[in-house]
């Protein structure tokens, strides 16, 4: 089960749209309110303190920050999910829609991964999958998909294989939707295994330069 994401925000007393300046500020303040050295032997207070370096060792840095406020994002669409009871296929339809616009507009090479993954297996849940399932709408099931592959398309390979065999589910059958997924599978593991080995290829090519340009100044 993975763990809740502890809110960094509400532990520094800042709001979301807060900008660097507020969040030092307001770390400051507490850090010294917390600090071990004006609360000796208080056990709440170290904890605390710990907690405040956290959050702001997080917000302070803008890679981790943006990475951060993506999981918060997922993780609270992910909790509102949860809580709703009246499931039906256009309401998966929509989420999976506000999902796909959403990734469109952020950088998803810097995000986490791990959490787009699971908030996509619970849009996908065997629950959903059944209610899908049992209405039967072929329409709907393939726009689900569309948009599914849309806010994957930059997800690491390692985590589409328990989304493509959801997806393959409802295709049911239709051999030109299935191909559909399967392409868009196979250029995301091509497009993968390039942003792997793509370091390596720049430095041989720049030894290779710099084999050349020895070269040609022994001439």
């Amino acid at each position: 089960m993975q763990a809740r994401l502890k809110d960094y925000y509400q532990i520094l007393g800042v709001a979301p749209a807060a900008n660097a300046e507020e969040i030092k500020k307001a770390y400051r303040s507490l850090a010294f309110k917390y600090h071990p050295d004006q609360n000796p032997d208080s056990q709440f207070a170290e904890a605390q303190f710990k907690e405040l370096q956290e959050a702001y060792a997080t917000l302070s840095n803008k890679t981790k920050k943006q990475k951060y406020d993506e999981e918060r994002w997922l993780s609270g669409m992910s909790t509102r999910a949860k809580d709703k009871q009246d499931i039906t296929p256009e309401w998966i339809l929509h989420e999976s829609k506000k999902l796909s616009k959403h990734m469109m507009h952020i950088d998803t090479y810097r995000m986490s991964h791990r959490s787009l993954a699971a908030y996509i297996e619970m849009l996908l849940s065997d629950a959903h999958m059944a209610v899908l399932e049992k209405e039967e709408n072929n329409e709907i099931n393939e726009e689900i998909i569309k948009e599914i592959l849309v806010a994957t398309r930059n997800l690491q390979y390692q985590y589409l294989s328990g989304i493509s065999e959801r997806l393959h589910i409802l295709a049911n059958n239709n051999t030109d939707l299935s191909s559909f997924i399967d392409n868009s599978i196979q250029a995301r593991k091509k497009a993968d295994s390039w942003d792997k080995y793509m370091p390596l290829f720049v430095i041989i090519i720049s030894m290779l330069l710099c084999v050349v340009m020895y070269v040609y100044a022994r001439k």
